[in-house]
């Protein structure tokens, strides 16, 4: 056996301390653990404002209307169309123009046509007002015996007659005025004019080439309107009962993740959406026309619906609101250990929980560093 006196001292001396400092980090490191798990970080009671919401997902369409495909119902060639993609257009602005010199030699024609048919009519009523004139004087006549029954009857069928060529010659006026308006009509039609103001988003013909309408009209060019912008936002049938119309919402892009867009829940369609054996709802917010020139089209959205907003009121951080033995509780800081108080939470946000009741402001309570996780079943007390 060897000797403790055979061991030179520098060993012993240098153990005693290796010994000592290992002692010390385990005091420091059970102090530590103890402190945050019962201890903690302590906060005092004090008002502010909370904002329940949930989140969800949503994306950027263009509105009803937005999106015009610009066709035409004349045939002919594509004289004007000087507009490319991504060009500007005015509301109103003349952007094609197609080929019109045989329509306008047929409205030559049918504007003869209808002066033809007026100066018929012209020569029917003049000779109506002789046949009718002559009737009368058969009837002065026929009141002094000075002509016959067969006189008169005979010249009153020869101003029914006439009578009657009058209406047709009316009818035949208004038939070739008609066809008169008609043929201005498709004159129209070689004119297309911008129907909104927008972007060029697609342009299917060119200048020189020759169209032709049959049952619906070819589509030659696409107009967008960048500043019609809505937000389809896809809620999840468990939110849908506290989601309503006129809600306020905020939302971001990933393109502008610094950035917030707010806005309001105009409507909520009745018709479901199904994606991944998931049910949706979709509640529609229209976006401001200022947020249009950055947002576009297909972009997705993270939402925020604001379902209630308090302000002034009691608050504690969330993780401080345990739940124990059936109950919400708090835990106050005292001289000694921390005394449990049972607490009423109201709503909560990301931050902070309401507390309806069981502490006042100014009250100091210990925020545990760790904190356990609570049952799914439990029930927070927040107002949904």
């Amino acid at each position: 056996m060897i000797s403790l006196k055979k061991i030179p001292r520098i060993y012993v001396v240098s153990t005693a301390i290796a010994l000592a400092i290992l002692i010390i980090i385990i005091l420091l490191v059970v102090k530590q653990k103890s402190k945050g798990t019962k201890d903690g970080e302590t906060f005092v009671v004090k008002r502010g404002n909370v904002t329940h919401f949930t989140e969800q997902t949503g994306i950027i369409k263009a509105q009803v209307g937005a999106i015009v495909k610009v066709g035409t119902r004349a045939t002919g060639t594509l004289t004007y169309l000087k507009y490319q993609v991504g060009d500007f257009v005015k509301q109103g602005e003349l952007i094609i123009k197609i080929d019109d010199r045989e329509i306008l030699s047929n409205i030559k024609n049918a504007e003869a046509q209808v002066e033809e048919q007026k100066r018929d009519l012209e020569a029917k009523e003049a000779q109506f007002i002789y046949s009718k004139t002559n009737y009368e004087r058969e009837l002065r006549l026929l009141e002094k015996e000075f002509t016959t029954r067969d006189s008169v009857d005979r010249a009153k069928t020869e101003m029914d007659v006439v009578r009657a060529q009058v209406e047709l010659a009316k009818a035949r006026v208004k038939e070739a005025q008609e066809r008169l308006n008609a043929l201005k009509v498709s004159l129209s039609y070689t004119k297309i004019y911008a129907p909104i103001s927008g972007f060029v988003s697609a342009v299917s013909t060119q200048q020189g080439e020759t169209v032709v309408s049959g049952l619906s009209a070819p589509n030659l060019i696409t107009i967008i309107d960048p500043t019609k912008l809505e937000m389809w936002i896809y809620v999840d049938e468990t939110d849908i009962g506290r989601t309503k119309p006129g809600m306020k919402v905020e939302y971001w892009v990933d393109t502008y993740r610094d950035k917030r867009f707010s806005g309001t829940i105009h409507t909520i369609y009745p018709q479901p959406e199904i994606k991944d054996n998931i049910v949706y709802y979709l509640a529609i917010v229209k976006i401001d026309p200022k947020d249009t020139t950055l947002l576009k089209p297909e972009m997705t959205t993270h939402v925020r619906i604001i379902v209630e907003e308090k302000s002034n009121i009691l608050v504690v951080p969330n993780n401080a609101v345990r739940f124990e033995e059936g109950k919400n509780v708090v835990y106050i800081k005292t001289k000694g250990t921390p005394e449990r108080r049972h607490v009423v939470p109201g709503i909560r946000d990301d931050t902070f929980t309401e507390i309806v009741s069981g502490l006042s402001e100014g009250d100091v309570i210990v925020v545990p560093s760790v904190v356990k996780k609570a049952p799914a079943t439990v029930s927070t007390g927040s107002k949904k």
